[in-house]
């Protein structure tokens, strides 16, 4: 008899890191379980496929039930033998960004293909990020003034400059290391304030900068 063929869309990614543990599938056999086919690919989103990805699929029971593949030079991937139930998947390989889909059904007799290529981005540098609003008076809001930030230790030499939004929000995106920096929000009518602050590595700094008319 053959198999019959199915088609399932991988929806948006779960953020939550999911900690699995083994069961023995053995008992679904014992059971009378039939197994499923499941069969994907994965890309950059560019669309190159990716190599070596390690894809889990992880079935919600009683004692969870982990299976274990990796794509191949082609970024194809099968589970010859899923017992039919609800999965979950997850794809890992170092350099991507970890990706979780929500869950998925695989029927006993069937072959279930993932229509779409799952996409992996790389994980980029590092980085740190100071972000914050201008405001004047009590609290209002100061849209379209020009906010900059200038390394002032020994490092290397950087500036940068943008302008606020409707807001008042800026945000500037920095190399992940040991730095301290002055950022300095200026507008017509308004005299310019200053704020220093000091950068360990990849974190994110909030800032409040207040301008004060000029008399």
């Amino acid at each position: 008899m053959k198999s019959q063929f199915r088609y399932a869309i991988i929806c948006a990614p779960v953020l939550a890191v999911i900690l699995l543990g083994q069961a023995d599938a053995q008992s679904d056999v014992r059971a009378g379980i039939r197994a499923g086919i499941l069969k994907g690919k994965v890309k950059e989103p560019n669309g190159k496929a990716i190599e070596g990805v390690t894809v889990r699929a992880i079935r919600e029971k009683k004692d969870e039930e982990k299976r274990e593949t990796k794509s191949n030079d082609k970024g194809d991937f099968e589970f010859a033998d899923l017992p039919a139930g609800q999965y979950t998947l997850s794809f890992e390989k170092q350099g991507y960004k970890t990706f979780t889909t929500r869950k998925l059904e695989i029927t006993s007799g069937e072959t279930t293909k993932i229509s779409r290529a799952i996409e992996l981005p790389r994980e980029g540098d590092p980085y740190a990020v100071v972000r914050g609003a201008v405001f004047y008076g009590s609290g209002y809001t100061l849209p379209n003034s020009t906010v900059t930030i200038e390394r002032l230790d020994g490092g290397k030499k950087f500036k940068q400059e943008t302008v606020s939004r409707e807001g008042g929000e800026f945000a500037f995106r920095l190399k992940a290391e040991k730095a301290k920096y002055r950022i300095t929000a200026a507008a017509r009518g308004f005299q310019a304030t200053s704020v220093e602050i000091e950068i360990e590595n990849d974190e994110a700094r909030n800032v409040a900068l207040t301008l004060q008319p000029v008399k």
